[in-house]
């Protein structure tokens, strides 16, 4: 009876010392099960096994591009005379007004001139009288000396029929003064253009009485022009003579190609900018007074590598890119030397456009690389990357 009951207070030890253990394995078997399925989801998503960063390629724009300082200026006449008396006068005929265009020579107004042919007219009967004196003096000396020669007069009354036909002479002299005076001033009253221009400014009536210096007109010459273009004094350094530069007015639709002729001296203390002087051949409709913008071409590059801002990133080393690589589907990230800013226009459609900002690449870029443009920013050195799309920028007349 004792055996029985110790018999079955073991098998009840034994159950209970498995329901333990069996128990302390579920939670083992159960972490198992996760670890298997959370295997099995690697293997069914290997893309996770790796990060990558979707980004979009670009590659370079190629183009010819010149370098430009924009400038904007005024032009001017290089010929605008004054016109102003030069004799005394009443204005008793005028030729010409404002706006009219008129020749070299041409006649603008007429002045009286009946008081300076008066005096003419005084002056030469004079110089007449002068003269007849002047040819009986000659007479009396050559009968004088003969008679000297011969002991028959004196000595002293050839140098003094000498004397007095030296007198006359010097009259004579004084005499043809006076009447080229009275001829230029005779002159004068016929007012001429002195080239070939148009007038600006009449400031003259007819019955005008009007003095010496007085202005009578205002004359601008259109067939040559000067344009005159401040530039600030940080950009002298990169001017001279000879450079060429683009020319357009918004009082024109014709632009011009000229070159620099001379930079003045003198540095304006007002505004700190030194003027640029071009002279140019009217091309038809210019006017002086007109505002004028300038494009001046400070540098040309042949075949020159251009990449959006956004493909370039600040990195400790500098300014950088990133290059694909399309075997390895990683970014190789290059130290580049940027340029200048460029505008381009690019074609968006046949009746369309927009223009775009792109960086001159002056090294470190090759025009055959593919550059990431859309999330540069996020790349290091060697970075794994997935494609979204790749682009090309495409810019007019390329």
């Amino acid at each position: 009876m004792t055996f029985i009951v110790k018999r079955k207070q073991q098998n009840k030890f034994i159950l209970v010392i498995s329901t333990i253990v069996f128990y302390s394995l579920i939670p083992g078997c159960q972490n198992e099960s996760k670890e298997v399925t959370k295997e099995a989801v690697l293997i069914d998503r290997p893309e996770v096994l790796e990060k990558t960063i979707p980004v979009t390629l670009i590659k370079p724009v190629q183009k010819n591009i010149d370098i430009t300082l924009h400038a904007v200026g005024r032009v001017e006449s290089l010929s605008s005379p004054t016109i102003s008396g030069e004799t005394d006068g009443k204005v008793i005929s005028i030729h010409v007004d404002e706006g009219d265009e008129v020749k070299e020579g041409e006649l603008l107004a007429t002045l009286d001139d009946q008081l300076l042919e008066i005096l003419q007219a005084q002056e030469q009967s004079e110089l007449k009288r002068i003269q007849i004196l002047i040819a009986n003096k000659k007479r009396t000396l050559n009968r004088r000396t003969k008679l000297a020669q011969s002991k028959s007069i004196s000595q002293d009354s050839v140098d003094e029929t000498q004397t007095e036909l030296s007198s006359f002479l010097a009259q004579e002299t004084l005499l043809y003064n006076k009447l080229a005076a009275i001829q230029y001033k005779l002159d004068k009253t016929k007012v001429k253009s002195p080239t070939n221009s148009t007038v600006f400014k009449r400031y003259i009536s007819k019955g005008d009485y009007i003095k010496e210096d007085e202005h009578l007109f205002k004359l601008v010459s259109l067939s040559k022009l000067r344009i005159r273009l401040p530039v600030p004094e940080n950009k002298v350094p990169s001017l001279s003579a000879g450079q060429s530069v683009l020319l357009s007015t918004p009082a024109s639709n014709q632009n011009v190609q000229a070159k620099i002729s001379r930079l003045l001296p003198l540095i304006n203390q007002k505004n700190k900018a030194l003027e640029v002087i071009i002279d140019i051949d009217n091309p038809g409709d210019w006017r002086p007074g007109a505002t004028v913008l300038a494009n001046i071409i400070l540098e040309h590059f042949n075949n020159a590598l251009l990449l959006p801002q956004q493909s370039i990133v600040k990195r400790p080393s500098g300014d950088v890119i990133y290059v694909y690589d399309g075997l390895s589907q990683t970014v190789e990230q290059r130290v580049i030397k940027t340029g200048n800013s460029i505008t381009l226009e690019n074609v968006i459609s046949e009746n369309s456009s927009q223009t775009q900002s792109l960086i001159q690449i002056i090294s470190g870029l090759k025009k055959s690389d593919q550059v990431v443009v859309n999330g540069a920013s996020y790349l290091t050195d060697n970075a794994k990357v997935s494609l979204v799309i790749e682009t090309m920028v495409t810019e007019q007349g390329r």
